[in-house]
């Protein structure tokens, strides 16, 4: 029995989910939180939007919208998964500012690479 117990706990540890990250000093820009922050953002700042998709507009682009204003988010196929979304319902996006670049273009816009639904 003896023998037993520590072989068991070491079997726990391997497969115990560890979480883990840098915790320090950073010279990183702040995440924005909001529409009217990220549409003055500058190109690949991270946003995390809570808010709503009130519409598709063309292929992967969807209108999204918060208390402070509205844009338009790329949401690729793969990134909804299993999530089904109405304009009723509540979701958190985090993903980055793109499109910037080329200001010709003008087509500013937030590449959305997690989806979550809150409500």
């Amino acid at each position: 029995m003896k023998s037993f117990l520590p072989a068991l706990s070491v079997a726990l540890l391997l497969t115990s989910t560890a979480h883990a990250g840098f915790n320090g000093p950073s010279d990183a820009r702040a995440v924005t939180t909001n529409v009217q922050e990220a549409v003055q953002a500058d190109e690949m700042t991270t946003c995390v939007l809570v808010g709503n998709i009130v519409k598709h507009t063309e292929r992967n682009r969807y209108l999204f919208q918060d208390k402070s204003g509205s844009m338009i988010i790329d949401i690729p196929p793969h990134v909804f998964g299993q999530v089904d979304v109405t304009p009723q319902d509540t979701v958190r996006l985090t993903g980055e500012m793109s499109g910037k670049k080329h200001p010709d273009k003008q087509d500013t816009h937030l590449r959305v690479r997690y989806i979550e639904k809150l409500s």
